[in-house]
């Protein structure tokens, strides 16, 4: 089996407006975790605050929800007591506190009782991309290089891929310069503190017939 698809340098991403079309009001962090410890936000509810603004996530259908079962359960086996697995739990950066399908982080996780893993903390981060592709391509993609989120890998099911991308750039066009494309008979590298730890395939992760 392979190991990887040529790596390329991707597209710049879709970018999103500088100001939305009417006036609004970003939040700091801070702010937003006020909403949340007064209430108006539920523990719980389906929003992540994205540079500023409260936007409500998409809805789970049945296998984006399975795919981050397994990759979950496949990493946790690779990484071991090596790394933190999160799902869908927030991380914090300067002004966003975004909610990945999938989150791989420095241990212990007694690191985590108080705050959420900021970019620091973030060995790589994962989305599963059914019908949000376009804004995990563009808006995400800006957002985690902005933050200086050193990998991001994007699972597009629809194409039976798994892309990495690296080397973020941050700035007004934030971007990742390299991106590795994993197709079915390939497997992803799982690397913390720059140690290999495992692979993973894509066949592993994808719903019978896949």
């Amino acid at each position: 089996m392979s190991s990887a698809a040529r790596v390329t340098r991707p597209p710049p991403p879709r970018l999103p407006p500088a100001y939305p079309p009417l006036p609004v009001r970003r939040f700091t962090v801070d702010e937003y975790h006020q909403l949340i410890q007064a209430g108006i936000l539920k523990t719980g509810e389906r929003v992540e605050l994205i540079r500023g603004w409260i936007v409500p996530k998409m809805p789970t259908n049945p296998t984006h929800a399975s795919v981050v079962r397994r990759l979950d359960k496949r990493l946790q086996r690779v990484v071991g007591e090596a790394a933190v697995v999160g799902v869908q739990q927030p991380i914090t950066t300067a002004d966003s506190e975004p909610e990945p399908d999938l989150t791989v982080s420095r241990g212990p996780e007694d690191r985590y009782f108080t705050t959420h893993p900021v970019p620091a903390d973030i060995f790589f981060v994962v989305e599963v991309a059914d019908t949000t592709l376009a804004y995990d391509r563009g808006d995400k993609l800006a957002l985690y290089a902005r933050a200086g989120v050193p990998e991001y890998w994007l699972v597009v099911l629809e194409e039976n891929r798994i892309e990495v991308y690296t080397r973020p750039r941050g700035g007004r066009r934030a971007k990742y310069l390299e991106c590795a494309g994993y197709g079915l008979s390939d497997k992803v590298p799982v690397v913390t503190e720059g140690k290999v730890l495992g692979k993973l395939s894509l066949k592993d992760v994808l719903p019978p017939g896949g």
